[in-house]
């Protein structure tokens, strides 16, 4: 407990020292690229029109959302927002871009009622979209949010400027070029290469597992948003055996059913496997986890969640986030600021790291009989203090 102690200090610590770093470097706009303008119309005096495309519902997708939306406020992009948190506590993108759309919430941006799209609502969806872009060409900009979506929309296929966020890993999923360059001059995409690297090593840290499970889908975009390549370079370097069953993420609704069986196969055995779990990005719905979870508990096997806080409160024991959706949010706005300013996507910083944050389920460590120093709840970011079902 010590080592534990000792290894979130220094998480901590790093995180500060992060915060402070990129607030001033990235945050405010003082990266290479130009700030933008003061919030302007386009040159006929007419607002400039904002698209939205999810690659499904997910949560991480609305938080960024809502980042974006009060980082466009901060910056006087948007002047109205008079009962915006009744709206967010719906967590749908769909309610909170319908909202932006149907209330005069800024005299510079029109977010397009009728331009919102989830790639899972329907087939082609892509396509429909790529048409509107392409032929249409009624959208100024375009905000795209996961790893399908930007391989679907980021591409030479329309010129429409196109912002990609929430992808795992943009890079190595192909949807940019690289860190430094998108490749086509109206795409870019938020970077952050090492954000899961620096997540498992330090779970690895706090455990030291000898054998870790995971469960994923055995395609390569599976491959690229649940972390395999890191865990594999991790398990290299410090000598752990990763043990893995694979799933068929579900696509239409009536697929959840088989899934579901899929996982918790998956997850009784591994529970008499492993000495660790990392609960990778995939269609779990959180509230599903605490019955998905009792062999582990059982076996008290701690269990980490890569995506971050509503897995904690939903039954995982910790986890390290590396999503900052409101400091990503002002990112986001003041990437869409220089874009609206007349600045390429491409020559525009697409690196940002958020600064870690840790999270802990008090009941979960209980049934696991650890031992609670009063200093342990002192240096985590946040706690849960029982198990959400």
């Amino acid at each position: 407990m010590k080592k534990l102690l000792s290894v979130l200090l220094i998480a901590l610590l790093v995180g500060i020292a992060l915060t402070y770093s990129l607030s001033g470097q990235i945050a405010f706009g003082e990266a290479s690229a130009p700030g933008p303008d003061k919030p302007h119309t386009q040159a006929d005096g007419t607002k400039w029109r904002l698209a939205y495309c999810e690659s499904e519902s997910f949560s991480n997708y609305t938080a960024t959302l809502v980042g974006i939306a009060r980082g466009l406020a901060e910056m006087g992009w948007i002047t109205n927002l008079d009962s915006f948190e009744n709206i967010i506590a719906t967590n749908s993108s769909q309610e909170i871009w319908h909202y932006l759309a149907s209330k005069e919430v800024s005299p510079y941006l029109e977010f397009v009622d009728n331009a919102f799209y989830n790639l899972k609502s329907a087939e082609g969806i892509d396509e429909e979209i790529i048409g509107r872009l392409s032929q249409q060409q009624d959208i100024d900009l375009i905000l795209v949010m996961g790893t399908r979506g930007g391989l679907a929309l980021a591409n030479n296929r329309h010129s429409t400027n196109t912002l990609v966020f929430g992808a795992s890993n943009a890079v190595r999923s192909g949807i940019i070029q690289s860190e430094e360059d998108s490749g086509l001059d109206h795409v870019w995409a938020h970077t952050d290469l090492q954000r899961f690297e620096r997540q498992i090593k330090v779970m690895y840290d706090i455990v030291n597992f000898k054998k870790l499970g995971m469960v994923y889908e055995n395609s390569e975009v599976a491959k690229v948003y649940s972390a395999v390549s890191e865990v594999e370079k991790l398990a290299r370097e410090k000598g752990f055996e990763i043990v893995r069953y694979y799933v068929n993420e579900p696509i239409k609704a009536e697929e959840y059913k088989q899934y579901y069986e899929q996982v918790g196969e998956a997850y009784r055995k591994l529970a008499g496997d492993v000495d660790a779990m990392y609960v990778t990005i995939a269609s779990l719905d959180p509230g599903m986890l605490p019955e998905l979870l009792e062999p582990f508990y059982e076996q008290k096997i701690p269990v980490f969640s890569q995506l971050g806080e509503i897995e904690v409160e939903h039954g995982a024991l910790l986890t390290v986030a590396v999503m900052d959706e409101i400091n990503l949010g002002r990112f986001g706005a003041n990437t869409i600021g220089m874009s609206l300013s007349g600045l390429k996507p491409r020559d525009i910083e697409q690196s940002f790291q958020s600064s870690p944050r840790l999270i802990l389920n008090l009941e979960v460590l209980r049934m696991m009989d650890f031992k609670i120093p009063y200093k342990l709840i002192m240096v985590v970011d946040k706690v849960y203090r029982e198990v959400v079902r």
